[in-house]
Parts: structure tokens; sequence; C-alpha cells
């Protein structure tokens, strides 16, 4: 993969990123994955930066896969493993990427023929975004906006922006979005895959879902001053049958926790 091929798929990445305005003037990163086709990727302040990486090596052992929140490594989650999934009715870009929209995480769970963690809480909702984004060798990037709705409501579509607004409820400030990583090859695998948060992000703490899963929940500190004000935008990150998983929104912890818990 080219280092314009790189820059491109960040590119891309950064024009889907869609948050509200006092997130938007306040924090100036994203979490940002490491090394999806073998390169990682940072991004810091407004600024993308773009490399090629090795790879990392503590005590002489590779560790794969980590997630990373302002470079403190978080506690070890579940192995990620090479997914087979089918290829893909589609023209790859100029830099040999595939990005695909779906009408809803079910047509690309079928499309993929890969079987995906799902939760009836996304039942009978029409406002799904969903996007696959692929190079069909080494990696495989699924995300879903407004995956849960819970208690939003009013949605309408903002074409140009190619996003709904929303009402915000009591119990979800915001719709939960839904990532899906995928490594598809051996290189992959031995290159890792990191995630970082950079920026207005904590780490909150790790836990055992009741279906056995490790996971670790983030969460921004915009607003840490005043918490009884702000509802924090938070993330629950998982491995579930070698698929990498992220379930993010403005919800409380222990609504992600139950999120999580029904994710089957």
């Amino acid at each position: 993969m080219t280092q314009n091929n790189i820059k491109s798929m960040i590119d891309s990445e950064l024009r889907q990123i869609k948050l509200n305005d006092e997130i938007q003037n306040k924090i100036r990163s994203k979490a940002v994955s490491r090394n999806p086709g073998r390169a990682w990727r940072s991004l810091a302040a407004s600024f993308a930066v773009v490399a090629l990486a090795g790879t990392t090596v503590y005590a002489g052992n590779h560790i794969l896969n980590k997630v990373h929140v302002n470079e403190e490594v978080l506690p070890e989650l579940d192995p990620m493993q090479i997914v087979q999934m089918n290829e893909l009715e589609a023209v790859p870009d100029e830099y040999r990427t595939i990005n695909k929209d779906y009408s809803d995480y079910n047509a690309i769970k079928d499309a993929l023929g890969v079987k995906l963690l799902d939760t009836e809480l996304s039942l009978d909702n029409p406002y799904m975004l969903c996007r696959v984004k692929t190079d069909m060798q080494d990696f495989a990037i699924i995300t879903v906006n407004n995956y849960i709705l819970g208690d939003t409501d009013s949605y309408r579509f903002i074409e140009a922006e190619n996003r709904y607004s929303y009402r915000h409820g009591k119990e979800y400030y915001s719709p939960v979005s839904l990532t899906a990583d995928l490594i598809l090859s051996e290189d992959q695998m031995r290159n890792g895959w990191d995630t970082d948060y950079l920026g207005l992000y904590e780490f909150v703490e790790s836990y055992t879902s009741d279906q056995g899963y490790r996971v670790n929940i983030i969460q921004d500190t915009v607003n840490a001053e005043d918490p009884e004000a702000y509802v924090s935008e938070k993330a629950a990150v998982f491995v579930a049958n070698g698929v990498r998983y992220s379930l993010k929104g403005r919800v409380s912890i222990d609504t992600l926790k139950n999120i999580v818990n029904t994710m089957r």
C-alpha cells in the first residue's frame, strides 16, 4: 500500500467525522487506527500525520492490536483473528480501496458473509448510515452510524452532509454508533492493528461483559469540570470472535455496559 493510499484513507475518514458543535470546537483529535494495510495513522490537533510503521517491540515480544489513550496502553483485549469474507461487487478507487455504502447492518452482514455481533436494540431502525472500507486484501472497516437510537427522535436527513440531525433523549443524549475492524491477511495479523484515542480522552475502566468479552471503556473529557451539565461521549472497545468492535455514544456508562451485554 502506497503512502498516497494511506493519506486518501485518512482524508476519507476525516470527512466522515460528525460531532456536535461543542465537541467540534473543543476536540481536535479522534480515535484512529494504526496499521490497517501495513501502516499506522495518527491524528493530533487538527492535522493528520502519515508515516509507514515498523513493528513495535516490548521486552522482545510483539504486542499486537493494542488500544491506547494518549499513549497509555490499555488492558489487553481478547485476540483479533483473521476473518474470511466475500469479495465485494464494487470498483476500487484510484488507491485500490473500496468504500461501499449499505442500507443497513444486515445488508453488510449478507454482503460480507461474516457472522458479526448484533443486538435487538438495533431492530426496526431506518436511520442507519452504513459503510464498508476495505482493500480486499488486508483489512476491512465497518461503520454503522445511528446503530442504536434509544430514546432519541426527530431524525432528519441532511443530504449535503450525509448525516441525520436528531433530538436527544433522556437516556441517550446521542444515538450509539458501531465500528467493526476485520483483519483479512496473515501479513496484517503479523503487523498488528493498534487504535489510538488522542487528545481529550481518558481511560475509565476495564471489565468482563456477561458474554465473557474483555471490554475497555473510554470517554471524552471536554467538560470534566461540570459533568452534571454534559453527557460525555463514551466508547466500549472489545474483541469477539476475532473481530474488534467499538460502540460509541453519549450515554451513561451503565447504559453502554447494558448495550454490550446485548451484543450476540
